[in-house]
């Protein structure tokens, strides 16, 4: 999908570049997993966090495309990885149309191809990157991994709250969004003041990305997600349209929502499944979750104007009002 980056032919570049280094480096894997973990990795999506990457790095004068590449790959493998493994925990047989890594080799070899994909993200890090290094790439790791697990924790629990919610996708999501923000201008010589602004930018971004994506799942074409829609309600997840759906509900001293969902097993069965995206978009849960992402939207463009970058600063914008307008 590095169409999506046709009008900004460097990037699109230099995300190829992205993409050889990682290729190069999956292909020193050993047996029938190569072919596997090289098919996973060639099925690129758009590559948002590298190039998150490769754009904050124009904050400075210092010539750092070889690094900024490099740290892009890094941070790549590490949602490639996550990928990986959200589709064990998901049981999800498909992944962007194609037959996911677990669907192939199963989830114990899934497992492993995903620990190798994180094993050999860490052994690029060279070390000499200002600001970016096997510490700071852990404590990203960490706080996804925290977040998935309490994700897959709760597990059929419809009825979390708003924060925790957005703890969650703090964690899982915009936490990889903001690493790569802030590694892209840590990699120059800028303040810590630019960095950290870099970095609440990323966060900012990667909740309303994700926010958009689970809007996507109730509404979004199953042709180009290349899944059916209702995925998270089916695996037992709740995200912000079903959340903001309950709350108009009880607001309306209504228990249709809740009473559907309560008690259900998991795997939902498709019927109830397409009962409750009805529900939730005759309560206008879908509206209101893109009320909440627009609300982050606008935090980040408050904050990509404070660059003092006039080129970064529209590539960043011009990124934003893509995916913002994104159906897949």
């Amino acid at each position: 999908m590095l169409e999506f980056w046709n009008d900004e032919p460097h990037i699109q570049g230099q995300l190829q570049e992205v993409s050889k280094t990682i290729e190069q480096t999956v292909a020193t894997a050993h047996g029938f997993i190569r072919p596997v973990l090289m098919d996973h990795v060639q099925s690129t999506g758009k590559m948002l966090r590298p190039a998150l990457v490769l754009i904050t790095s124009g904050l400075g004068t210092g010539e750092k495309e070889a690094d900024a590449i490099r740290v892009g790959a890094i941070l790549e493998m590490i949602h490639l990885a996550s990928l990986v493994h959200d589709d064990i925990i998901d049981g999800a047989v498909k992944r962007r149309g194609r037959s996911s890594v677990f669907a192939k080799v199963g989830a114990k070899q899934a497992v492993l191809a995903g620990d190798f994909l994180l094993a050999k993200a860490l052994m690029l890090t060279s070390g000499k990157e200002p600001g970016i290094d096997s510490e700071v790439i852990s404590r990203g790791l960490s706080r996804l991994c925290e977040s998935e697990l309490e994700q897959d924790a709760g597990q059929g629990d419809f009825f979390i709250n708003r924060s925790t919610y957005l703890r969650r996708i703090g964690g899982k999501t915009a936490s990889l969004f903001a690493l790569s923000c802030y590694s892209g201008a840590a990699l120059q010589e800028v303040t810590n003041q630019t960095k950290l602004l870099c970095h609440r930018i990323g966060y900012c971004m990667g909740i309303a990305f994700q926010i958009q994506d689970d809007i996507l799942d109730y509404i979004g074409s199953s042709t180009k997600l290349g899944k059916g829609t209702g995925g998270d309600l089916k695996s037992g997840i709740p995200t912000l349209p079903l959340i903001c759906a309950l709350e108009e509900e009880h607001k309306q001293g209504l228990n249709t929502l809740r009473t559907l969902l309560s008690n259900r097993k998991i795997p939902m069965d498709q019927r109830t499944v397409k009962q409750a995206l009805g529900q939730v978009e005759a309560l206008g849960g879908i509206q209101k979750a893109q009320f909440l992402a627009e609300s982050y939207k606008k935090r980040a463009f408050e904050e990509i104007h404070r660059l003092g970058n006039t080129k970064v600063e529209q590539q960043l914008i011009n990124l934003f009002e893509k995916l913002s307008g994104r159906s897949v």
